[in-house]
């Protein structure tokens, strides 16, 4: 029951970090505003509410974009991309620094599980792959990773 509870309310706010991280990113180096999307990157998502240059498009889902438009640079974009995998890392490092406090072990199953899921994507997200169809709700989606040697490559 705790997994897929878990995978319902708590795995769609972890996507929502990993997009925020690209938006840090982005926003540390340059002006661009940056959408940050939870579920479809459409028109049918429509901006929920704004934070500075943060636009947030929300809707309940596992899967998430970060945009910023045309307007960064090569350099910008690899530290975008790269700054997405890098949330997930941190996140998998501070909640599996919280799994060694003396904790109910309900809690500890939490922090455990928490800290395998950002893992597994951080190593989903950095590794160069494009994704298959069910694992990304668009075709041909390019993984932070590969992005960023097609990037470096130009």
């Amino acid at each position: 029951m705790l997994v897929f509870l878990f995978f319902i309310l708590v795995v769609p706010v972890f996507v929502l970090l990993h997009e925020i991280g690209h938006g840090i990113g982005a926003l540390l180096t340059s002006k661009a505003d940056i959408h940050i999307y939870l579920g479809q990157f459409s028109e049918d998502n429509i901006e929920n509410f704004k934070l500075g240059r943060f636009h947030l498009h929300i809707q309940w889902s596992n899967v998430g974009y970060a945009y910023w438009g045309e307007s960064l640079e090569k350099h910008q974009k690899i530290i975008a991309l790269a700054s997405g995998p890098l949330m997930s890392l941190f996140l998998a490092l501070l909640f599996g620094q919280l799994t060694s406090l003396d904790l109910q072990n309900e809690l500890r199953q939490f922090f455990s599980l928490s800290a395998i899921y950002n893992f597994f994507q951080f190593i989903i997200t950095i590794i160069p792959i494009t994704y298959p169809r069910w694992m990304a709700a668009d075709e041909k989606l390019s993984s932070d990773g590969l992005q960023i040697i097609h990037l470096l490559r130009k």
